[in-house]
């Protein structure tokens, strides 16, 4: 007799499980982009939900991996915070993390770094609670990824949960994680903690889409892995011939942004490449010529706010007409 509740022999199963992850590019003040996108799409996934009681999307995926300003919303998504909620705390604290500069690209090029990271911090904790921000990184449940680089060994540092398969050994907080991951150089001073000094993670890995991907196949081998990229609507089209810099000085500004730009576009083609389409889908939106200098990583003003919710509005629509829909449904 067969026992009760066991497959009789030869039926085949359910085949390989579905994984699905969440990859967030860094970007500054541009994360307003990432995160209206993912609030729009948050809506419209709990269409009948009441106003503001959507199911959170971040309970949609098995794994959340971010950068910079993706690792702040990756945090905030994993313990739980709407979309829609890290999108207003952001809009409404962006100037004052970002307050406007005289001078601003001298100051950031000769001075020290400009921007105060304690208003940065105020800003999470007002989103997400003082106490969970506080909370050890080693012991959330969920599995969240941050990146960093650690200036004195030049070591890229993937800072995990305990359910990533890497788990935090430093003794981290979420905050400090977050901190780490979102120091800019030319912007925020590093992140010193544990005997370490942490700089953003952009500069190793701005759109950590392969971090994630390999981290997923570590978890679940065997699994489908599907993997939903979001970007920050930087300016990735390239640049005028003519501007390339003939001078040593004139390298200063555009190196670290090159940089970023280079290794996220490596990024995403090579997981284009390796998932495929129906497994791997990269949304972002890139500003026109006119907009571009409005939306700089540090620019948060009411025109910037404008364009970048307009440019995460405009993409979520056409992510949800029919001929997009089914794509995107596969990935959440």
């Amino acid at each position: 007799m067969t026992p009760q509740f066991q497959l009789p022999r030869g039926t085949p199963d359910s085949g390989p499980r579905q994984v699905k992850v969440l990859s967030l590019s860094g970007g500054g003040y541009r994360g307003l982009f990432s995160a209206q996108l993912l609030a729009r799409l948050e809506a419209a996934l709990d269409a009948g939900a009441a106003p503001g009681l959507a199911r959170p999307i971040g309970e949609r995926f098995d794994l959340i991996v971010g950068t910079s300003i993706g690792g702040i919303l990756a945090c905030g998504l994993s313990l739980g915070s709407s979309a829609a909620r890290l999108a207003q705390t952001l809009q409404r604290h962006g100037p004052r993390i970002f307050p406007p500069l005289r001078l601003r690209a001298l100051r950031k090029l000769v001075g020290k770094a400009p921007y105060d990271p304690r208003r940065l911090r105020r800003a999470i904790q007002e989103c997400v609670g003082a106490q969970q921000a506080a909370a050890p990184l080693a012991e959330h449940p969920r599995p969240l990824l941050l990146t960093t680089v650690d200036w004195t060994s030049s070591r890229l540092h993937l800072l995990g949960s305990k359910g990533s398969g890497q788990a935090d050994r430093l003794g981290l907080s979420l905050m400090d994680a977050m901190l780490a991951t979102s120091a800019a150089p030319a912007h925020f001073p590093s992140h010193r903690v544990a005997g370490h000094l942490f700089v953003d993670g952009g500069l190793a890995a701005n759109a950590p889409d392969l971090l994630a991907l390999r981290a997923a196949q570590t978890l679940w081998p065997g699994a489908e892995l599907r993997l939903l990229s979001v970007g920050t609507a930087n300016p990735l089209a390239g640049r005028d011939p003519a501007k390339l810099p003939q001078r040593g000085l004139g390298w200063a500004a555009p190196t670290i942004e090159l940089c970023m730009h280079a290794q996220e576009l490596h990024a995403v083609e090579q997981c284009a490449a390796l998932l495929g389409p129906t497994r791997y889908l990269r949304l972002n939106a890139h500003p026109s010529a006119a907009q571009v200098g409005q939306v700089d990583f540090d620019v948060a003003t009411p025109t910037s706010t404008k364009i970048l919710l307009s440019l995460a509005d405009d993409l979520a629509r056409q992510q949800l007409e029919p001929a997009q829909r089914a794509r995107l449904m596969a990935m959440l």
